[in-house]
């Protein structure tokens, strides 16, 4: 731990508040404060300016509730047995919430975490905005009713995807009804922060605001969608050209989207930015509050989200690809006490780092033998690079849309993909972002490409296990649902 952060917690005698804001699928790219020329976030923005800036975050695993599970634990995604949107955590998962409520913290989650199977606190002391999934049930709920073959193509997406993308366009009743949630959040963190000015609350305390913004439906705010229209561009690459078997192989998933029409492409898009510019407003609503209560200055903000969205990139929409538009996440962090505003940090951190940076800032240790694949990002805040224990980031994708698992590790400036069973990719994400290029058969990088083989047949070690270890747990959910459908007929 940092000597002045000790030095500080000692002095004052009391630790930080901690405020998570925690969107869905939200594209690195696609902010002002990382230099899109057409999405607007003036609060996300400032919010940048006064704190420090990630410009490489990935997820763990470029799935909603893979990536949340592993966001919560602080654990790679195989060693929470989180495969895909119906896994379940074990339920004697620590988490950070689980370390931060034993050292005094209260610990509150407003919104969606997608904690599946019957475990829903994980060491939150608070849900006073509960789960609400889109659909008004548990993702386990409908991997029961919607259970197949893992290399088979999600049913319900064959065509749904691609007629969701050729109606983009303003509300609708449905659409109004998935994000009222998010209203609610606002509402609910509002009124707590508020509450505990009032009655000067005498604990520290952490608070996860989690949205389903800028997540689809493909339908926005008439209001906002009004400032993008005419601005939609046609992203890189749309018509997919040159991208290997694997990313072709995800059209299966999601249904045939690489010949939309430009007009649709174009307009998606617009929907899009004015999605992220809805949830702009919503994290400015809190931030704005947090400032009128005076609690500001004693608060750790982070911003980050949970996976990517393609947008047509590639002529590819949503995310489970490991591009890095996919997997690539926004991450802010602000507390002008301790960290210089204005740093920018391009070392390549995941999600996984928040878990023992939520420790740090609070001022405790996790003990042995509990521990996490990540590492603090203390270090990067405050300026003392060298003294950040990181290295490669590990990111997984084992659900279902692809036919064998997949990985990557990042290390400094190179991108080693994974495919089991398929050829594996070299990258260069520093020089060619949208991964154009191929180096895999550069002799120059022979030793990187093995080294970086080496890390993922470390991480996980024979690659038959992990797909055993996949087909068996849909093997169990298959079952599960024949229960629950001898249940529901009464048999």
């Amino acid at each position: 731990m940092s000597d002045a952060i000790v030095q500080d917690l000692t002095t004052r005698g009391h630790r930080p508040n901690i405020l998570m804001l925690f969107s869905d699928e939200h594209n690195a790219s696609m902010a002002g404060f990382m230099g899109h020329p057409i999405v607007q976030t003036p609060n996300l923005d400032r919010l940048a300016a006064e704190g420090v800036v990630f410009e490489n975050a990935y997820c763990n695993s470029p799935l909603c509730s893979p990536s949340r599970q592993s966001f919560m634990a602080g654990l790679h995604c195989h060693a929470i047995d989180m495969w895909n949107n119906t896994s379940a955590m074990p339920a004697d998962t620590v988490t950070w919430a689980h370390m931060l409520s034993l050292a005094g913290y209260e610990t509150s989650l407003f919104g969606k975490m997608h904690f599946n199977g019957y475990q829903k606190m994980y060491g939150f002391d608070r849900r006073p905005v509960p789960e609400g999934s889109n659909a008004g049930e548990s993702f386990y709920s409908w991997g029961l009713r919607t259970s197949h073959q893992w290399t088979d193509p999600l049913p319900y997406t064959s065509g749904d995807m691609r007629d969701e993308l050729m109606h983009a366009g303003p509300d609708t009743p449905e659409r109004q009804a998935v994000f009222r949630k998010d209203i609610e959040v606002r509402q609910a963190v509002i009124a707590d922060l508020q509450a505990k000015a009032a009655e000067g609350f005498d604990r520290p305390w952490a608070i996860c605001a989690s949205f389903v913004l800028p997540h689809p439906p493909w339908k926005a705010r008439p209001d906002i969608l009004a400032r993008y229209r005419g601005k939609g561009d046609l992203p890189f690459n749309h018509e997919g050209a040159g991208r290997d078997a694997c990313d072709r192989y995800i059209q299966q998933f999601v249904g045939d989207l690489m010949n939309l029409p430009e007009s649709a492409i174009r307009n998606a898009r617009e929907v899009y930015f004015a999605l992220i510019n809805e949830f702009d407003e919503h994290a400015g609503a809190i931030l704005e509050c947090l400032e009128q209560t005076g609690l500001a200055d004693d608060t750790v903000v982070f911003y980050f989200s949970d996976h990517g969205e393609m947008a047509g990139e590639h002529g590819l929409w949503g995310k489970v690809t490991l591009l890095e538009s996919s997997v690539r996440v926004p991450l802010v962090v602000r507390y002008g006490r301790w960290f210089p505003a204005g740093r920018r940090v391009r070392t390549p951190v995941s999600l996984a780092d928040l878990f023992p940076t939520f420790l740090e800032i609070a001022g405790i240790e996790l003990p042995p033998p509990l521990f996490t694949h990540g590492h603090s990002l203390v270090p990067l805040l405050i300026g003392q690079d060298d003294r950040f224990q990181g290295g490669d980031v590990f990111c997984e994708f084992e659900g279902e849309g692809w036919n064998h698992p997949r990985a990557f590790v990042r290390s400094g400036r190179y991108k080693y993909v994974y495919n089991h069973t398929a050829d594996c990719r070299l990258y260069d994400p520093q020089a060619d972002p949208h991964e154009m290029q191929d180096l895999s058969d550069d002799p120059v990088l022979a030793e990187v490409r093995q080294r970086l083989h080496q890390r993922i047949t470390d991480e996980w070690g024979d690659g038959d296990e992990i797909e055993r270890r996949v087909l068996l747990a849909q093997a169990r959910r298959k079952i599960a649902r024949c229960k629950n459908v001898c249940k529901e007929l009464g048999w």
